[in-house]
């Protein structure tokens, strides 16, 4: 019996699976990949669709116990829920701040689900500490768990979302993302390149420099589609997960 994952975000979808979640002294954490791919709000359905096919061939060969769903747009929950019933006979599990009982959350309004997933995984996975999640994405993110607390974080725009907002108001060309070997360069793409990286890179080691003056114990996790880039170019980041937030929606629905 597996549990089916599925983190829908703001440009991706990532679905996997993984064991429930059992309390012993040492609980399963590994997620098996199944998918990712990019999806057009305007079309969402139809993508949900088609690539449930792709879904579908590896979940079939495994028996379903639950589906656990954080999705950022909560519009499209009685599509998915009403899919989830006709095709695998299962109503899926939403993420949201009142399925959570793992940790305690000093939040207003708004807080995004992925961020909840992020912080109970890492409160369950990286025990006993203060904990900053970095969250490379769309958007980069910073939530901070405190005692067993989220207390907040901050939100800036994401690495790619960056690239195309500079790329589609000026007359730069579209580049691969990728460090160059120096930080000041003779040609535009590059130039491109280490004002895009550098820029994000130089924040998130400020943000986690800053953050350690008040929790000096302050143990970092980087996760995200690119969180890689930065992950390679600092020593201030302690461990990489990609796989986060899918890890925190099994946590919550086990």
């Amino acid at each position: 019996m597996v549990n089916l994952l599925i983190d829908i975000g703001n440009s991706d979808i990532k679905t996997g699976i993984c064991g429930a979640v059992i309390s012993d002294s040492k609980p399963d954490f590994k997620v098996k990949l199944l998918s990712r791919y990019p999806y057009s709000k305007s079309s969402f359905k139809k993508d949900f669709r088609k690539n449930f096919k792709n879904i579908n061939n590896h979940v079939s060969k495994y028996s379903v116990n639950k589906i656990g769903i954080s999705v950022l747009q909560t519009t499209n929950r009685k599509f998915i829920t009403d899919f989830f019933i006709k095709n695998l006979k299962t109503v899926p599990e939403f993420i949201d701040i009142n399925s959570v009982d793992q940790i305690k959350i000093k939040y207003k309004k708004g807080l995004g689900n992925d961020r909840i997933c992020n912080a109970v995984a890492a409160e369950t996975i990286f025990q006993n500490r203060n904990k900053l999640i970095i969250d490379f994405g769309t958007a980069t993110t910073y939530t901070l768990v405190s005692n067993k607390t989220l207390t907040g974080g901050m939100i800036s725009p994401g690495i790619k979302t960056s690239l195309n907002s500079l790329i589609s108001r000026t007359s730069l060309p579209a580049i691969p993302l990728a460090f160059p070997k120096n930080i000041f360069n003779d040609n535009t793409k590059d130039n491109i390149k280490s004002g895009v990286l550098y820029q994000s890179l130089f924040a998130a080691e400020r943000v986690i420099t800053e953050m350690k003056k008040k929790h000096g114990d302050l143990f970092v996790i980087a996760t995200g589609g690119y969180s890689e880039l930065t992950y390679k170019k600092t020593g201030l980041i302690n461990v990489i997960d990609r796989n986060l937030v899918l890890k925190g929606i099994n946590i919550i629905i086990s």
